[in-house]
């Protein structure tokens, strides 16, 4: 039988492979019936509850897939390979290759102003590019977090118009363009609204035709319409009084969420980043590569997707989260896997689940890892002997602004402390003129600047704390900020009262909401409305605040009505 050189080339290119990934299977880099087993003993408790679907793709193949527990409670439908899930912010990565094939194309280019395209955006003055978005870096404040200081709920019926007008009236940013990083789900349904105009088509409809059919995707679609049916559909639970009840999500806005997707389908997705039947080689290379800020530093993030490291394993990732849904796609691309994930059960912690997943996937590998990382170790300093009076310049209150918590620097006994909000203490060892080791076997440096702390991890982490002297609240100082206050670009309004010595903010479809008094002028609430900060005039009248979320920074309200 005669044989061409080509056939004989590539038979052997094929046994070669298959002999790789068997040494590698028999070295114990991926036992299946192992993991299929860890998997069980975590997730099989959820038999007769909301739960899981799980893929894991090794090489070419998904090798592994397991479901748990039940799509639809009321009909005890149970989660198959065929089940249908919300995958939220998986979504992202779909809107980036959208926008990079017809960037390819040259029908735009990353670095066009957004007002090209979208002449409604009110921000003046400033040039926030298509690169912006992808990276978010935009600085353009969270979707999410001004839906729900304008009074939405997540339950509400959400058009994409609304969210988009929304987006439009804002006239301020978080940060000026790429000068940061936050997360901000507005970039991505701006980034929809773009290829849609851009295309002539629907999002939907551009990476249908584009994307998914070409893939073989053929139970994956973008939901944009109210009421929209969607095949096998997995329903969303949380527990409330210990009982399941349907977690509504009712958005049906693109772009920065709303993809309706198969684990089996999300397989065809990861495998195309190896083995590219829509896009190119270039395209996901620029995919995967960082974004970076005007100062040099690397965001982590690149288009559509989180670029990082597991215990030292290189990953590239995206999880999301709505209402209960959850949803994972971490590939390892050293190691050839990926790990596909979804869920409808806000009762399984997602990052544990993840963590726990990838633990058990890349077992051998870590071990080799934490190995070697076990054999270095921090160098401590030369602890120094510094006066009672110097400590004491320490002393003091201290603000964490990023995560909303206080610590106090205390000393006794000669011996500063680092004291929490719970009581406990560390002492700090000096090291230097304003530096100090935490003691213990957790090497945590800290270092006293002007007017605030920071402390050093030994991976270079920094917490910062910022110092500030408390303020107490009483009926007499909560009368200034009674009265109605009203914002242009929320188009809504808050009336503030006094409830036993407490400030509360009213909202006509959020109702009350407690405020702590944390200093002078600046208050703590909950959820999107977090950080209220007071504005006085020449003459000391409170006439207005600023209200912040954590992706949604000092929205304006003005003072109205006593």
């Amino acid at each position: 039988m005669n044989y061409s050189i080509k056939t004989l080339i590539w038979v052997f290119l094929i046994i070669s492979t298959l002999n790789s990934y068997s040494q590698k299977a028999n070295k114990g880099f991926f036992n299946k019936s192992q993991i299929e087993n860890k998997i069980d003993s975590l997730f099989s408790k959820y038999e007769k509850e909301p739960g899981i679907s799980i893929g894991i793709l090794v090489g070419d193949s998904l090798v592994v897939q397991k479901q748990y527990g039940l799509a639809n409670l009321e009909y005890h439908i149970p989660i198959t390979n065929k089940t249908s899930f919300h995958v939220a912010s998986v979504s992202k990565q779909f809107t980036a290759l959208a926008v990079l094939m017809l960037e390819s194309e040259g029908k735009l280019s990353l670095d066009d102003d957004i007002k090209k395209y979208i002449s409604e955006m009110k921000i003046e003055n400033t040039k926030i590019s298509i690169r912006n978005l992808l990276h978010h870096t935009s600085g353009i404040r969270d979707q999410w977090n001004l839906l729900r200081l304008a009074g939405w709920r997540l339950d509400d019926v959400i058009t994409n118009e609304q969210v988009l007008n929304l987006i439009y009236n804002q006239k301020n940013l978080n940060f000026l363009p790429n000068e940061e990083f936050m997360y901000s789900n507005s970039g991505y349904t701006l980034l929809a609204e773009i290829v849609s105009r851009v295309s002539n088509m629907s999002f939907a409809e551009f990476t249908q035709k584009r994307i998914f059919d070409p893939l073989g995707m053929n139970h994956t679609f973008f939901v944009d319409k109210v009421g929209m049916v969607i095949p096998h559909k997995a329903l969303s639970y949380c527990k409330l009084d210990n009982e399941y009840v349907e977690d509504i999500f009712n958005n049906v806005s693109v772009g920065a969420t709303n993809l309706s997707t198969t684990i089996e389908d999300l397989s065809k997705w990861a495998l195309n980043f190896n083995q590219p039947k829509v896009g190119t080689q270039a395209v996901f290379e620029k995919m995967n590569t960082s974004g970076v800020l005007n100062n040099g530093d690397k965001t982590g993030y690149g288009y559509g997707q989180f670029i990082d490291t597991y215990k030292g394993v290189p990953r590239i990732s995206h999880s999301g989260l709505d209402a209960s849904y959850q949803a994972y796609i971490g590939r390892l691309p050293e190691n050839n896997m990926s790990l596909l994930i979804a869920c409808n059960n806000s009762s399984i912690n997602g990052g544990r689940m993840v963590k726990q997943l990838t633990e058990i996937c890349l077992k051998n590998i870590l071990k080799k890892i934490a190995k070697v990382a076990s054999q270095k170790s921090v160098e401590r300093k030369t602890s120094i002997t510094l006066s009672s009076s110097i400590l004491k310049t320490f002393e003091g209150h201290y603000w964490n602004k990023k995560d909303r918590y206080s610590r106090e620097i205390i000393l006794q006994n000669d011996t500063l402390y680092y004291a929490r909000e719970d009581g406990s203490k560390t002492a700090l060892i000096p090291v230097g003129h304003s530096d100090f080791e935490m003691l213990g076997d957790e090497y945590i440096a800290v270092s006293f600047q002007q007017n605030k702390i920071l402390l050093i991890f030994d991976d270079g982490y920094t917490i910062e704390f910022q110092k500030y002297v408390p303020e107490g609240s009483n009926l007499s100082t909560l009368k200034d900020y009674c009265g109605t206050f009203y914002s242009q670009e929320l188009k809504t309004y808050y009336t503030f009262s006094i409830d036993k010595d407490i400030l509360l903010a009213n909202h006509q479809r959020l109702g009350n909401i407690n405020l702590k008094a944390i200093m002078k002028d600046f208050f703590i609430g909950k959820g999107s409305f977090r950080d209220v900060y007071f504005k006085r005039d020449a003459f000391g009248k409170v006439i207005g605040f600023n209200v912040s979320a954590s992706r949604a920074k000092n929205i304006s309200f003005k003072k109205i009505m006593d």
